[in-house]
């Protein structure tokens, strides 16, 4: 007892009570501060959403991509908060194939979630499956003028297909893209595999092995052929008193063959000028056709008979 009765009477004994109520008044000042100037707010984030725990061999169908998720925090650590900071995914542990309704979790290390939107969502989960199937090749644009596609190869001409199993039932074709626009020589390039359904329309959630494919196109100079009259061209003058009274051009047709723009044009082909000054006495000419360019006839010389007499 009096051992406790000389430690009162140290100095400063008696100090220990003013002493902690002025720690705890400093520390609920320093909280209304803190409080006051940076206080707990909220804000809406829009997040990818993840998926966790899918069984292997099982894809996702339908899942949307992102979320809207409202978390409470400091403002200060709010006003510098990204989306990746933020984490929202879908359990799908023990999940089989078909349609299902999950619960859509998220949390926030540096403070609360208060609000997910949506909170369930609605998704499809289905079996992947591969299989081999054949390409074809899809011919985008048009080649020069005059130029048409001989050939074009693909390698390989098959890719092992990958997807759900749903939609590999879905496909229509496999094809790969070949840009021939403006083309007017043979080309090697790559491009990727396409998959087409069945209504048409382009699929992007199929994979391929391999995921290029080598293209070889061969383009050739197009030729067609027509059949067009044969009209014979005359130059320089007769005797006077004389005149031409018939011409006629044996074979009086012939079938030229060419690039397209050109013979398509065509109505007729001359022949080359026959100087009536230099065959006036004759009755029959052999003359070689005037071609165009590239143009060939199946008949290069015609025979050319004509008739000259007297004016009266």
């Amino acid at each position: 007892m009096n051992d406790f009765l000389e430690r009162k009477r140290e100095p400063g004994g008696s100090n220990w009570i003013p002493r902690i109520i002025c720690l705890l008044l400093a520390v609920l000042l320093w909280i209304y501060v803190m409080g006051e100037q940076n206080p707990i707010t909220e804000r809406d984030f829009v997040v990818a959403l993840g998926q966790r725990n899918l069984a292997p061999n099982m894809v996702v169908f339908n899942k949307p991509d992102k979320i809207s998720v409202r978390v409470r925090g400091p403002r200060t650590v709010l006003a510098n908060l990204s989306e990746s900071q933020i984490t929202a995914y879908v359990n799908l542990s023990k999940l089989t194939a078909g349609p299902h309704t999950v619960l859509v979790n998220a949390f926030f290390p540096q403070g609360e979630v208060v609000d997910i939107s949506p909170r369930m969502v609605s998704l499809f989960i289905d079996v992947q499956r591969e299989k081999i199937m054949p390409l074809t090749a899809r011919v985008l644009g048009k080649p020069a003028q005059d130029i048409a596609i001989s050939k074009t190869m693909l390698i390989p001409s098959e890719v092992k297909v990958t997807g759900a199993a749903t939609r590999l039932e879905a496909i229509s074709k496999i094809e790969v893209p070949v840009d021939v626009s403006d083309r007017s020589e043979s080309f090697q390039t790559t491009a990727a595999p396409v998959a087409v359904g069945r209504d048409g329309v382009d699929m992007e959630d199929i994979t391929f092995e391999p995921q290029k494919v080598d293209i070889r196109t061969t383009l050739v100079h197009e030729t067609v052929t027509k059949e067009v009259p044969v009209k014979a061209s005359f130059t320089g003058s007769l005797p006077e008193g004389m005149k031409m009274t018939s011409s006629t051009v044996n074979p009086y047709k012939v079938t030229v063959s060419g690039p397209p723009s050109v013979v398509k044009a065509m109505t007729e082909v001359r022949t080359e000028d026959i100087d009536l000054a230099a065959h006036g006495n004759e009755k029959s000419v052999r003359a070689n056709l005037s071609l165009p360019d590239n143009v060939r006839a199946d008949n290069r010389i015609v025979t050319v008979d004509f008739t000259i007499s007297s004016e009266k």
